[in-house]
């Protein structure tokens, strides 16, 4: 399972002795025999979330109708795979063609996950009673009664989202809609840019999330400790300029020598795009380019993609792979994990906006959230979900 694989990967370890009945190791085989570690299972806590903590179209939860990372392509595999996304369940699965698929996991019979069963003959297979279905969630067999019956010709799973698979990632249309043309950012397809995965789960809304990157200022405070982003000066202004689908955010007066640049893009592919000056110690080479893709998991949980990238060739991409693997991607991480310890001392958006002063280095942050503001009420309005009062002014 590939980097993009944290979600599942955590829940995963924690359903390890409950799935090994269904596809066992030789340990869950020894088990079924012996006994071993069945005590233990029978213990164990539920392993699945709780249900999601605001209503399915909460824009708290995510925007709708936009294309969502959802991570590497080896996330899933010949096994059936759990993901929360926008507050929903879903189950991730490849079909006999080795498509990837993407639908409610809940079994319409009785409720049971779909994620913990099988894939058999291109189909997905509730474990429960084995009822099994399709690529487009039709119900194929019910085989308590036979097989192909009227049952499964008019039983199927509802709620299905369309998933593409470019460029060595899965990317998923979280929406009712016709899904808009995938285009992904050129970094993904100009063999130029050279590139390794990255993600992280941060335990904090994705809004939060999102703030926290079109805040140019945090880095020389925050990030004060770290190697790449302790250098430049702390007392700017922030400049803000808008594009055909986002914004840029710059500082006044520097460039180049710490997270003095972003860009913002809303659009059908929300991500974001920065640059971060390396010390020689990285390697030969330019900036490092980072996009950032948030997935929204529930109020407060987020997952994180951050694909790395540098426009490096021949020797000096050779000497930057190396020293990404052996040091470089654990510094990057430090510099993320510092992000995750604010961001999830935070949470929510309740709980971060109580009481809050904005300065003049908020400004990208009141425009972000200015601009979503008519996203966010048509999507309350689809939903018939109530208004929320509109954002306030930033303090001079």
């Amino acid at each position: 399972m590939g980097r993009g694989a944290v979600t599942t990967r955590a829940l995963r370890d924690n359903m390890e002795v409950h799935v090994r009945v269904t596809n066992p190791s030789f340990a869950g085989r020894l088990s079924q025999y012996t006994g071993v570690g069945a005590l233990r299972e029978s213990r164990l806590p539920s392993p699945w979330p709780g249900p999601p903590a605001r209503p399915v179209g909460d824009p708290l939860l995510g925007v709708r109708e936009r294309w969502y990372m959802l991570g590497t392509s080896d996330l899933v595999g010949d096994d059936p795979v759990p993901v929360r996304a926008l507050g929903e369940d879903l189950v991730l699965w490849r079909d006999g063609e080795g498509h990837p698929r993407l639908m409610a996991d809940h079994c319409p019979h009785r409720g049971a996950r779909l994620s913990i069963g099988d894939v058999v003959d291109g189909q997905l297979q509730c474990w429960y009673h084995h009822w099994r279905f399709d690529a487009g969630g039709q119900c194929m067999s019910v085989p308590s009664q036979g097989g192909a019956c009227s049952l499964a010709a008019r039983t199927r799973v509802e709620v299905a989202y369309p998933v593409e698979e470019q460029a060595g990632y899965l990317w998923a249309w979280m929406g009712t809609d016709s899904p808009a043309p995938l285009a992904l950012p050129e970094e993904f397809t100009d063999p130029r840019w050279s590139t390794f995965p990255e993600t992280v789960a941060w335990s904090a809304n994705w809004m939060l999330g999102l703030e926290n990157l079109v805040d140019l200022m945090h880095a020389p405070f925050l990030h004060a400790r770290s190697i790449t982003l302790k250098g430049g000066i702390t007392d700017d202004r922030v400049l803000v300029s808008d594009h055909d689908d986002g914004f840029e955010v710059t500082r006044k007066n520097q460039s180049g020598v710490n997270f003095d640049w972003i860009d913002v893009h809303l659009g059908a592919l929300p991500h974001v795009r920065l640059d971060i000056p390396l010390p020689p110690s990285a390697g030969p080479g330019p900036d490092l380019r980072i996009l950032g893709f948030l997935l929204p998991r529930d109020n407060d949980e987020t997952l994180v993609h951050f694909p790395r990238f540098r426009e490096v060739s021949g020797g000096e991409r050779l000497i930057w792979r190396s020293l990404y693997r052996l040091r470089l991607r654990g510094t990057h991480l430090h510099v993320l994990n510092q992000d995750k310890v604010m961001l999830e001392s935070m949470r929510t958006v309740e709980e971060a906006r109580r009481d809050e002063h904005l300065a003049q280095a908020d400004q990208p942050v009141i425009h972000l959230r200015r601009m979503l503001e008519p996203v966010f009420a048509a999507q309350r309005e689809r939903f018939g979900l109530p208004a929320k009062t509109p954002t306030k002014n930033v303090d001079d």
